[in-house]
């Protein structure tokens, strides 16, 4: 890409930055889970963050989940026509369609893009590796469920999928993924849970799409604030859900995950 196509950004960089001011940060998410009311955990989400409808009270799910799809789709609609390239917007389209992300990246100019989809891709290959061993599932079923493109190959996965769990962790030894890793199978063996794997997956994510605020001009800022604002409303549905159902505040805290902000 060249540089003055770049300086074509520099009105939505600074678009961006400006509403990254509104993000909830996740000191703010975590004091909602701390109410005891679904009314006052809302109130704090909304003070915190940037709602088109400043919106507390909700009598059941699909009222929450139609407040939230609402505001998604007027975010979408606002901040996508900051992308200069049809690329991005498929992109973002597309981000839960995990399948599809590599065939759409891997030939992207975009290194910053293109190496969040390969850690994604990772990490959802570690999600199911260490699922389908609590399953007790067998290599030849679990490998062809892994995903290809990511940064450990997927034939490797497959092939260390019989050994100790504690030696998995030697395998991840050069990679960013061995403390998720740790936690993730320490927290299954001693507590039969997977939150410290999707917290860890969720949080290291976030650090990676937190760089972008670095780049001075082109579409990185853009493209991680949009991910970033939609991983936001995805946890306060989490807390609103969470407090719907009256499920208690130290479960609902040990998923919230980290912020933008």
């Amino acid at each position: 890409m060249s540089p003055s196509s770049r300086l074509d950004y520099a009105y939505a960089v600074g678009r961006v930055h400006a509403m990254e001011i509104h993000l909830i940060s996740k000191d703010a998410l975590e004091a909602a889970v701390e109410e005891q009311e679904m009314s006052s955990s809302m109130k704090v989400i909304v003070d915190a963050g940037d709602f088109r409808e400043e919106r507390i009270e909700f009598r059941n799910a699909r009222e929450l989940d139609d407040y939230l799809e609402e505001e998604r789709r007027a975010f979408l609609a606002d901040v996508i026509k900051l992308f200069r390239e049809e690329f991005f917007r498929r992109l973002i389209d597309r981000k839960d369609r995990t399948r599809e992300l590599w065939s759409l990246v891997q030939e992207s100019e975009y290194v910053f893009v293109r190496d969040y989809v390969r850690h994604l891709l990772d990490l959802k290959n570690l999600k199911v590796f260490l699922r389908a061993r609590y399953l007790e599932l067998t290599r030849d079923r679990v490998a062809p469920l892994f995903l290809a493109g990511g940064f450990l190959e997927k034939g490797k996965l497959a092939e260390n999928f019989s050994l100790p769990l504690s030696e998995v962790s030697e395998v991840l030894h050069a990679t960013p993924y061995r403390r998720i890793w740790d936690q993730a199978v320490d927290s299954l063996t001693e507590e039969d849970t997977f939150a410290d794997l999707e917290r860890g997956c969720e949080d290291f994510l976030m650090a990676y799409l937190r760089r972008a605020r670095r780049i001075v001009f082109g579409p990185e800022p853009v493209f991680a604030f949009i991910l970033a604002k939609l991983k936001e409303l995805e946890q306060v549905r989490f807390i609103g859900m969470g407090k719907l159902l009256q499920i208690p505040a130290q479960i609902l805290r040990r998923r919230i995950f980290e912020t933008y902000v």
